[in-house]
């Protein structure tokens, strides 16, 4: 029997969806190279347990509770009230009174996919924003902390908020009526203030601004640049993908606009942000060893750019995406440097990048948003009004007013308990590691092995490891090595910065 036409339309769409929540993975795994390559030798092993952990963690808080809050069955604007641990999910025809397949409002990014690839594709997001925010956390935390923040994120805070904006009845996105097509402030803005809340309760490294500020430089390039490349694959896919539809005519062209956007977007504000650094240090002449690290903060302007077109990559025109990467370098640039002035320790700029990102991404939806949406049926239609495009009406302006409420909602949402969640790990004592694991290597002490051969793991040279010491293991003797390495190419001891 040949496929009817919505059947095959069906199968585009769960295959369109599947293929997208299959890069969010890859996207994910971008981050935590990302990280890993960021961070000392000594602890890179860690950062890549952590992503085990919370892959492990998060996808059975989603399973149990975050899928049914964020889009179970019978949803009221709040939450949804059905399908806790996959209950009455299945197949309507097998089984009567079960939904065969997801909500298709398209107002609501929810079409007629298969609801198990619906569960998969939402869930690698979950996974997505709470890898993002642990990120943060680089270098200094304890595991149990990654188990408590993945069942707090993904299986809670997250899936209110991607309800509240895009599930059915949502009371931002039905109700408000504000739009975030691509997830500037549900997806990243959410990771970046977690990253933000948690680091700041943890506080810096050891010897990150006492007695002075010196940069604690990550090992690996090659392993960031890697990273890198996965994450804006990953963009590419995501926000040309925010409809969570390809078939119709309007629908592939939002893809489209989407693709080329993310493109446009992420190289404005990295070639914008590497060319004012550029004129910063030659302005101000920073010693070597103060310098900020180009490379990575580059990595993450373009990241920055990314996150800001994000929210609307679909609606713009391409000339919008130019702006909106500009400005993101401008606000990734000022957060940056503002965390620093506060002494907040974020290994890999996780906050400034998602939060600098984030926020002006969603307040650049109502101004640079095209007029023509997309039908149900895949034409367009439906003009919408725009700042830019409709100035003269003050229903434009509308739009600011619902960006400035989901940003409100999702920074206080999200700090509230995250906050929550480490006020009391604090309290009992299980938050952060020892100063002496931070220096020796998170990786033995935590896990008993370390990422590479003892021979080149340089975090604790002239200390006693696995029975012998560094400087007699193949390489001679190095009396003078320092206590511990903050760079890539050299290292300050403990003698150094207390001079």
């Amino acid at each position: 029997m040949a496929a009817t036409l919505d059947q095959l339309q069906q199968a585009v769409e769960s295959f369109f969806l599947l293929f997208n929540g299959v890069v969010i993975f890859l996207m994910s795994c971008g981050y935590t190279l990302i990280e890993s390559g960021g961070v000392r030798s000594q602890n890179a092993g860690h950062s890549l347990f952590k992503t085990l952990v919370i892959f492990i963690t998060s996808a059975l808080a989603y399973w149990i509770t975050g899928y049914a809050f964020a889009f179970g069955g019978n949803p009221n604007v709040i939450l949804g009230t059905r399908f806790w641990a996959s209950e009455r999910f299945g197949a309507k025809d097998l089984t009567p009174g079960v939904e065969n397949f997801t909500n298709s409002n398209n107002l609501y990014n929810l079409n007629n996919q298969d609801p198990y690839i619906h569960f998969f594709y939402h869930y690698m997001i979950a996974f997505l924003v709470t890898n993002i925010a642990a990120s943060a956390f680089a270098e200094r935390c304890q595991i149990i902390v990654y188990v408590l923040f993945s069942i707090i994120m993904a299986g809670f805070v997250y899936p209110f908020l991607s309800h509240w904006m895009w599930g059915a009845n949502g009371w931002l996105g039905d109700v408000v009526g504000a739009r975030d097509y691509g997830g500037s402030a549900i997806i990243y803005l959410t990771a970046g203030v977690a990253a933000l809340i948690g680091t700041i309760f943890l506080g810096p490294r050891f010897g990150r601004f006492e007695p002075r500020t010196l940069p604690l430089f990550g090992h690996s390039i090659p392993i960031t640049s890697v990273g890198a490349i996965l994450v804006a694959f990953g963009f590419f896919v995501l926000n040309s993908g925010a409809d969570h539809r390809i078939t119709g005519v309007a629908y592939g062209d939002r893809v489209g606009h989407g693709l080329i956007n993310t493109v446009l977007s992420g190289a404005t504000s990295g070639a914008t942000y590497y060319i004012l650094q550029r004129l910063i240090e030659t302005i101000k002449k920073p010693s070597r060893h103060l310098k900020r690290r180009v490379f990575l903060s580059t990595v993450n302007s373009i990241l920055a750019g990314m996150v800001a077109v994000a929210g609307g990559a679909v609606t713009y025109n391409p000339w919008s995406a130019i702006i909106v990467g500009f400005i993101a370098a401008l606000s990734f640039l000022l957060w940056s440097k503002l965390l620093i002035k506060l002494r907040v320790d974020d290994p890999v700029e996780t906050a400034a990048v998602h939060i600098g990102g984030g926020l002006w991404g969603i307040f650049a939806i109502p101004i640079f948003r095209r007029t023509v949406e997309a039908n149900p049926d895949g034409g367009f239609g439906n003009e919408t009004l725009s700042i830019i495009y409709r100035i003269a009406f003050g229903e434009s302006w509308r739009g600011l007013l619902n960006s400035l409420c989901t940003a409100a909602v999702v920074m206080a949402w999200t700090a509230i308990f995250v906050a929550l969640l480490f006020l009391v790990l604090k309290l009992v004592r299980l938050l952060k590691v020892s100063n002496e694991e931070e220096l020796r290597g998170i990786d033995l002490f935590q896990h008993g092995e370390p990422a590479y051969a003892l021979r080149i793991y340089c975090a604790a040279c002239g200390e006693q490891l696995q029975g012998k010491t560094i400087e007699h293991e193949t390489v001679g003797v190095r009396p003078n090595f320092p206590t511990i390495v903050t760079d890539a190419e050299g290292a300050y001891g403990l003698d150094d910065m207390r001079g």
